[in-house]
């Protein structure tokens, strides 16, 4: 005799398999996070910024531009290091969501699986 499959059984693993999604998704969100906290990328560089600010602050000296474009770097690079942190807590808020969803459905399933073979 063939075993049942009931609604809800199929819905415990469709949501075991949206918690292994999301546990993967905090994984390499974590992971990336942690790459741009240690090195952080930053598109302005001081040959892409120097003619720009000598156009609109020409009455300054060069030191004083310099002064100024490697202000705004380092504001930028700042700014990478504060959204990797906010990424860092995003994925661990995801790892932290998605393994006690996996655990709890996965349970509830296997007890549905044995209660379904207990039967027939």
């Amino acid at each position: 005799m063939a075993r049942r499959v009931y609604v809800r059984e199929i819905y415990f693993y469709i949501m075991c398999l949206v918690a292994i999604i999301l546990f993967i998704v905090g994984l390499v969100t974590i992971y990336d996070s942690a790459i741009n906290y240690v090195k952080p990328i930053t598109y302005m560089t001081r040959a892409s910024m120097t003619p720009m600010y000598k156009e609109q602050y020409g009455d300054l000296s060069q030191a004083e531009i310099d002064k100024l474009i490697e202000e705004e770097i380092a504001a930028s690079l700042n700014n990478e290091k504060i959204m990797a942190i906010k990424g860092l807590f995003r994925g661990a808020l995801l790892l932290i969501i998605g393994l006690p969803l996996f655990i709890i459905h996965w349970k509830k399933a296997q007890e549905m699986w044995r209660l379904n073979l207990d039967s027939d």
